[in-house]
């Protein structure tokens, strides 16, 4: 019974494929802008380009998305000063919508939606404070984003979550963007150092989350 599959895993399956097809037909069939273009695009947009960059990091840091391929991009297209302002701003920024986000929604409904790992935050986050965001942010323990949400769980001051933030997430922006200024320079070889790891972690993730929806399917269907 717990190796049958239900309806709605199997749409889930249909679109995932569906999704992945799509991405494969457009890679191949659309002009795909090179890193000199992308570079010269944003530098071009000014202010607003790098303001784009930022918001998209905001964004990118409320999902499970590796924030290290992210500081490799910002890197790739910024360069060094203006890579590392954009990305600590950006992921500041995630990191403040997250707080929020956390505090709106409610222990609850975060805990059934992310599971156990969000527990384990919400717990040190509670009972350390500003050192259990530090330690955190410095270690891959627990990904950046569930993070975010259990310092708006917890009874963390948002000061005091912004300060450990800051201090914990720089010396990662600093390596990272500058490994990606320095791949900026190596043209279409930088741009494939910095998506090859969004691509092989976001499909590593992909299955293992797929493999524990399966698995909770199953416990379910035959308690």
């Amino acid at each position: 019974m717990g190796g049958r599959i239900s309806t709605a895993q199997a749409v889930r399956a249909t679109l995932l494929v569906a999704i992945l097809l799509a991405g494969a037909v457009v890679a191949l069939t659309t002009d795909l802008p090179t890193v000199e273009q992308l570079h010269d695009r944003v530098a071009d947009a000014g202010l607003l380009g790098w303001a784009a960059v930022a918001g998209g990091t905001a964004v990118a840091v409320l999902a499970p998305i590796p924030r290290t391929a992210l500081a490799l991009l910002t890197g790739i297209l910024l360069g060094f000063w203006p890579g590392l302002l954009v990305t600590v701003v950006g992921a500041l920024l995630g990191a403040l919508m997250g707080f929020g986000l956390g505090r709106a929604l409610g222990r609850d409904t975060l805990l059934r939606l992310a599971g156990p790992r969000l527990r384990r935050a919400d717990q040190l986050a509670m009972e350390r404070g500003f050192t259990a965001v530090l330690l955190a942010r410095l270690t891959p323990v627990l990904p950046f984003f569930l993070v975010n949400y259990a310092g708006g769980l917890s009874g963390v001051r948002l000061p005091v979550y912004l300060a450990a933030t800051f201090v914990g997430l720089l010396p990662g922006a600093v390596v990272n963007v500058a490994v990606g200024s320095v791949a900026g320079s190596l043209g279409e070889w930088g741009l494939a150092i910095a998506v090859g790891p969004v691509v092989v972690v976001g499909v590593v993730l992909g299955v293992r989350w797929w493999r524990r929806r399966g698995r909770s399917a199953a416990v379910s269907v035959e308690g």
